[in-house]
């Protein structure tokens, strides 16, 4: 995760936001193991330490984390969408035979949009996921 889970819960707090013990386990797993994340994959991830997590719990915490800047959301082509730890902005790779997501380790990208004054349309930002086979797949 781009923070440290104590650093989020301190933002959580200082937010207004109740520090439930699912939040809790949700902010340290996503730290301590970081990666991108289904949020089916995060339930299934603290379901251990907390079987009675919700599915509604698991995406409104996503979400709430999202909004604050602690996490990234990614559409993965196919129409999933992850969570990704890392908030930076930044591009990435997917393996088309076993859909692993993977931070792609290019430094810059220069994409050329039309001229904002001839469009309409004002560009904030935008994502590359490069598709193609993994080292393990290939």
């Amino acid at each position: 995760m781009g923070h440290d889970a104590a650093e989020i819960e301190r933002l959580l707090r200082v937010r207004g936001f109740a520090l439930t013990s699912q939040r809790r386990a949700i902010v340290r797993h996503l730290a301590e193991h970081g990666g991108h994340w289904t949020p089916t994959q995060l339930r299934t991830a603290i379901t251990g330490s907390f079987p009675m997590a919700s599915r509604a719990t698991v995406y409104a915490t996503l979400a709430l984390l999202r909004d604050l800047g602690a996490l990234q959301e990614v559409l993965v082509p196919g129409g999933e969408l992850r969570f990704d730890t890392n908030p930076e902005p930044h591009h990435h790779f997917l393996c088309r035979s076993c859909r692993r997501l993977e931070d792609l380790p290019i430094p810059s990208l220069v994409v050329r949009f039309v001229d904002e004054g001839e469009a309409s349309f004002q560009v904030e930002g935008f994502s590359v996921t490069a598709e193609g086979l993994c080292g393990r797949c290939r």
